[in-house]
């Protein structure tokens, strides 16, 4: 048996285990910022090259039927995002997908349900790129759903989404500057990581309006952070207004605007999307539609035919108005 002092080098008071453990932690989030925010010129030249203008923009401003149904697939997508937990980055994803997805196909207005299938199969590619949990398909159909699409429909959607998007599911967006920009204004640790909060909240209580749409993502990220500067301090804009403006090479003209875009959008939608806490996992429901997509050869149109099965009253009365077919859509 050992004797007692022996084991004195393994006792440890519990107020200095904890405080060593915060710490260390701090230490390791530090480290882990310093090693992960540190941007090279030669990459940010390769994301100033990827980003591209919303192709959507144009389309909608001659659409204002469009703007309306996008506006509120975007919604729902956010509604479930805050509902499931989701990082703001699943929600930019899922809505730049949506964006990309129908700035390409021509949807009919007067058929709500192909935006909602459309939206419900980008949020559910962007959860899947980026969340470590991610809910059975049915189960994603939640926050006043107004349709309810069956798993194997919402497949068959994904993959037409991947293969419209050719794959590519790692776009350059705001959030792909910030950091960069971060670590070039000296911010790390805790107030890199303060930053970066109010950031994503931003740009969460804006993506739902379609006017940001006009702008590239490194303009949306300037403005972004001059935005939040302002609201922690003021003044302190125009403290890192130039340095901002510098680092990406951007026409101060245009960034002002989407400033004041942001100002007048984040105050309107911001109630919208609070962050809420992880709520109760509904159940499958009990009715869903299920749409089969066709595609000729020549990829110029798809067809669909509707049939619903165990379906409730509201959504018989939804079905009832969708066509066994419809027109051919010009990509």
């Amino acid at each position: 048996m050992a004797p007692p002092y022996a084991l004195d080098a393994l006792f440890c008071p519990e107020e200095h285990w904890e405080d060593q453990e915060q710490e260390q932690e701090q230490q390791r989030c530090t480290n882990l910022t310093n090693e992960d925010l540190f941007w090279e010129n030669d990459e940010l030249i390769s994301l100033l090259a990827r980003e591209k203008p919303n192709e959507l923009f144009q389309i909608i401003q001659t659409n204002p039927s469009l703007a309306a149904a996008r506006r509120a697939a975007v919604e729902w997508m956010l509604n479930v995002n805050t509902h499931y937990s989701f990082s703001v980055l699943t929600a930019v994803l899922a809505v730049d997908y949506f964006d990309k997805f129908l700035s390409f196909f021509h949807f009919q207005t007067d058929k709500p349900w192909m935006f909602h299938l459309a939206a419900v199969a980008c949020l559910s590619l962007a959860a899947k790129v980026e969340e470590t949990h991610v809910p059975l398909l049915l189960d994603l159909q939640v926050e006043d759903s107004r349709y309810l699409f069956e798993a194997k429909t919402i497949k068959k959607m994904e993959l037409l989404v991947l293969s419209t998007l050719q794959w590519r599911m790692n776009p350059v967006t705001p959030f792909s500057f910030v950091d960069h920009m971060s670590r070039r204004l000296g911010f790390n640790g805790n107030i890199c990581r303060e930053i970066h909060w109010w950031c994503e909240r931003t740009i969460l209580s804006v993506i739902l309006e379609s006017d940001f749409m006009s702008f590239l993502p490194s303009v949306m990220a300037t403005a972004t952070m001059l935005h939040v500067f302002k609201a922690m301090e003021p003044h302190l804009d125009v403290e890192y207004d130039y340095h901002l403006l510098n680092i990406l090479k951007l026409d101060k003209g245009n960034v002002e605007q989407c400033c004041k875009l942001i100002s007048d959008a984040s105050r309107r939608n911001s109630h919208h999307f609070k962050k809420r806490k992880f709520g109760s996992v509904p159940g499958s429901p009990n009715g869903v539609m299920d749409v089969s997509f066709s595609s000729d050869s020549s990829n110029d149109s798809w067809s669909v035919a509707s049939s619903v099965s165990s379906s409730p009253e509201p959504l018989t009365k939804k079905n009832r108005a969708l066509d066994q077919n419809f027109a051919d859509i010009p990509r």
